[in-house]
């Protein structure tokens, strides 16, 4: 990861004996995606292997759109069932292909831990960050960052999951945000409209403007919920009705970068990136 501060380990996700890391992976020459490395759980030395590779790569320089961040890699981890997990892929700034079927790119997929095949779950993703599986409430929440404005958290049904059906989710076609640099070029290929039904895509949950810089979100009650933000230095309470919308949005200032949280035992776990601690709070 020494070429730039772009490139890095995403997650990390132990799923019955073995862990799993997701990453930036150079898989040519200046060309990268999000891969996932695996190895059996060993508390002397774990040899890992090819888990997921994408054979597709984005270029830093030679690429469709002339722009490229690895900062939009997606690459959180989480269990679906004994048999899946699911990964999110970022679009590395190469807008058109969050709507390529054909790319993993903007993309959830889910990946057979037995066989290695994979299956699209959504597209039209910007750069998914957060990801939870409700099996309660038979629902998948994801976060993700949006541009200049328009973090969103959307909510993906699990009947959708286990059919073929594959959602979207409208990027970069639609946005409550706007683009970091206007161009007409830009604003052609990639409107940005502010109404997703109106266009056929997927309405997010809650869109944030200004953006929050949004993280990892997690349960806390039976419809209870909490997401993460790193430029906002806080954390978000909400529930879902029984629509499915979200209720009594309640927001918790930490006065730091909440790059990860989790929920155990009536505990809060948040991970502190500015003095890179953990924190605890206990949620009666």
């Amino acid at each position: 990861f020494s070429k730039n501060v772009w490139f890095s380990i995403k997650d990390l996700l132990i799923h019955k004996d073995k862990i799993f890391i997701s990453y930036t992976e150079e898989i040519e020459e200046y060309c990268w995606n999000t891969s996932v490395i695996f190895g059996e759980i060993n508390y002397e030395n774990i040899v890992f292997k090819k888990f997921f590779s994408p054979k597709e790569c984005i270029h830093t320089k030679n690429n469709l759109d002339k722009e490229f961040n690895a900062h939009q890699s997606g690459g959180r981890l989480v269990t679906l069932d004994d048999e899946n997990i699911l990964l999110s892929i970022g679009d590395y700034r190469s807008r058109f292909l969050a709507q390529d079927t054909k790319s993993v790119n903007g993309k959830l997929i889910k990946i057979n831990i037995d066989n290695f095949n994979y299956e699209i779950i959504s597209i039209g993703h910007r750069n998914p960050q957060g990801l939870f599986f409700d099996k309660e409430n038979n629902i998948l929440l994801e976060t993700e960052h949006g541009p200049k404005g328009g973090d969103e958290i959307n909510l993906i049904p699990f009947e959708q999951v286990k059919s073929s059906k594959i959602l979207n989710y409208g990027w970069a076609i639609v946005s409550a945000g706007e683009h970091y640099v206007v161009t007409e070029e830009k604003i052609k290929k990639y409107p940005l409209y502010k109404s997703h039904e109106k266009y056929g895509f997927i309405e997010p949950l809650r869109s944030f403007v200004p953006s929050i810089g949004i993280s990892e979100i997690t349960k806390i009650g039976p419809k209870k919920y909490v997401v993460g933000s790193m430029r906002d230095k806080s954390i978000y309470f909400f529930e879902l009705n029984e629509n499915k919308k979200i209720i009594n949005l309640e927001r918790v200032e930490v006065y730091e970068r909440v790059r990860d949280l989790t929920f155990h035992k009536n505990i809060l776990y948040l991970f502190l990136e500015n003095s890179s601690s953990i924190g605890l709070i206990e949620i009666k």
